[in-house]
């Protein structure tokens, strides 16, 4: 059950347009509260453990600013070792990008440190993501291809994928990319300079 502070946060969240919102509570941030529900294991997560500044993203690996916003976040964990990234699937492009979302949480699953990898790799087809790309991408980083996408295939349905699709609808989400930084919501596409400015 929904209790009443998170129901304030989400009236929050529409009031001001999914643009920023400000939470605390018990000095724990927006982004840990969110996946509070979430087995913390099951979701895709690089970076410091440690990390004074953790980021959620919602994304699509077929959506083109995503693409740009997985260089940026690549940047910055190379610049700092005080941020955590939470990936969070959410194909809303369907079809491919679903299978994409599938694949890449069984490489989280099975390979965990090949995972970063992989979703960069994912991250560059863009639109043109294809079959054989990802089958290709895969057996690249010493995986069987062929095998994980058919499993891939093979899943009726992904139980992270689809508590990531009513939180997203929760938060009134409406595209990718979609950040959480700590405390604030960003819808769209950060830029390097503005992710500096946040990460201090």
């Amino acid at each position: 059950m929904i209790n009443k502070l998170f129901q304030t946060t989400l009236v929050l969240i529409l009031f001001f347009n999914v643009f920023s919102i400000s939470f605390a509570e018990d000095d724990q941030n927006l982004a840990s509260f969110i996946i509070r529900n979430y087995d913390t294991a099951a979701l895709p997560t690089v970076g410091s453990s440690e990390a004074d500044y953790t980021i959620i993203e919602f994304f699509d690996y077929r959506c083109g600013y995503c693409s740009k916003q997985a260089n940026d976040f690549q940047k910055l964990l190379n610049n700092t070792n005080n941020v955590k990234i939470i990936y969070m699937e959410w194909p809303i492009f369907g079809d491919i990008s679903d299978t994409a979302a599938k694949i890449a949480l069984i490489v989280w699953q099975r390979y965990p440190n090949l995972y970063f990898e992989v979703h960069n790799q994912f991250m560059q087809l863009g639109p043109k993501m294809k079959k054989v790309s990802l089958i290709d991408i895969l057996n690249k980083n010493e995986l069987n291809g062929e095998e994980i996408f058919q499993e891939a295939i093979g899943q009726k349905s992904n139980d992270i994928i689809e508590a990531n699709m009513k939180l997203a609808k929760s938060l009134g989400l409406r595209g990718t990319p979609a950040s959480i930084v700590n405390d604030s919501i960003y819808p769209g596409y950060l830029q390097y300079k503005t992710l500096e400015t946040l990460i201090k």
